[in-house]
């Protein structure tokens, strides 16, 4: 008897091939279980990048989104399941099912952030990402990360999600190591307080409050990624297991984001066993309700009220919470916890097809 034709999957991603942001994970790992269920999968990526006047004329969506698409069809014109980030993918195929993944709003991100934007590219990214996001949230299924990702999608553009399926992280990675090895590997010696940012410095995720807030509680700060911060270990870009011996080396992740929808950072600091200082926004509001002792650590997005937090933070104290953070989060947001929410929404996108 001939063996069954071996279905083909297309996924978008703001990267075909990285692993470095919160996006580009989650999408791996969905085509990491689509590869494990016997699916041949292409991962694409936007192929062009706007000029200066595409740019400035507020275009630059419009291109990612098309070229986007493009290398999707390129990939297959006909495949049995697509599979898109936010809004990525106009001209995709539109044969087969379709699932478009919401990791919060570009609209939701800008209002919320507007201050660290210049007024033109305050305008700019509401005229030109509103029409794209506003398609793409109606192409096919829609999946959202967070009940904020799903509240703002139905406010901006009518529709709350078919699903909702928050990050998962890796524990087989992500786990708890031993400090004083970790300090040793990354060349970390302090006798303070060490916290850990990761992530980009940017206003969005309250970079520009790292530097003050730690400087007025005393306390010694690493940053992992890109940029750096003045007076701050730099332990630059990281791998992922680079990532997760960062994480065991800092006594606490200090990340006063403005906005996210559901943070892989928090996910996998809570994973490898540390406290973490944060905000109360997006998928927190949903861990609070699980876990309300945590408000304890969390804070407004303000100098004062972090440096506060900081000066009062004992590590030992923090300690039990951080343990039950990371039985929360291994049962829910674990590899086992994600691959099953997937596994069943692809096979009933596919009307049960999938195994």
């Amino acid at each position: 008897m001939p063996g069954r034709p071996t279905r083909h999957a297309v996924l978008m991603s703001p990267s075909a091939s990285g692993n470095a942001g919160g996006v580009e994970r989650y999408t791996n790992m969905v085509a990491e279980i689509l590869h494990e269920d016997g699916w041949r999968v292409s991962t694409v990526a936007p192929t062009r990048q706007p000029g200066r006047w595409t740019f400035r004329l507020g275009g630059s969506p419009l291109l990612w989104s098309s070229s986007a698409g493009r290398a999707a069809a390129a990939a297959d014109s006909s495949p049995e399941l697509t599979i898109g980030n936010g809004f990525l993918g106009l001209g995709a195929p539109r044969s087969g099912q379709r699932i478009q993944i919401f990791h919060g709003t570009s609209i939701g991100e800008t209002f919320v952030a507007r201050r660290g934007y210049t007024p033109q590219d305050f305008l700019r990214r509401l005229v030109s990402y509103w029409p794209v996001e506003a398609l793409m949230a109606r192409a096919g299924t829609l999946v959202v990360t967070s009940e904020t990702a799903a509240e703002e999608t139905a406010r901006y553009y009518r529709r709350a999600g078919d699903a909702l399926i928050p990050s998962g992280v890796d524990e087989r990675v992500f786990h708890p190591r031993d400090r004083a090895e970790a300090r040793r590997r990354l060349g970390i010696e302090t006798d303070g307080t060490l916290a850990l940012f990761a992530g980009r410095i940017e206003y969005r995720k309250g970079g520009d409050l790292l530097a003050d807030s730690c400087a007025q509680a005393g306390v010694e700060l690493m940053v992992a990624g890109r940029a750096g911060v003045p007076g701050a270990h730099h332990l630059g870009a990281l791998d992922t297991d680079e990532l997760a011996w960062a994480y065991a080396a800092a006594d606490l992740l200090l990340f006063p984001t403005r906005y996210e929808s559901c943070s892989l950072t928090i996910l996998e600091a809570m994973a490898c066993g540390i406290p973490v200082i944060t905000t109360r926004v997006a998928w927190m509001r949903t861990f609070l309700r699980a876990l309300p002792d945590y408000d304890a650590l969390c804070v407004e997005p303000a100098v004062a009220d972090i440096a506060a937090r900081l000066r009062s933070f004992d590590a030992r104290a923090a300690q039990p919470l951080a343990e039950r953070a990371r039985e929360w989060v291994i049962e829910h947001n674990g590899v086992e916890a994600f691959n099953r929410a997937w596994r069943e929404l692809i096979g009933r996108v596919t009307d049960g097809r999938s195994r």
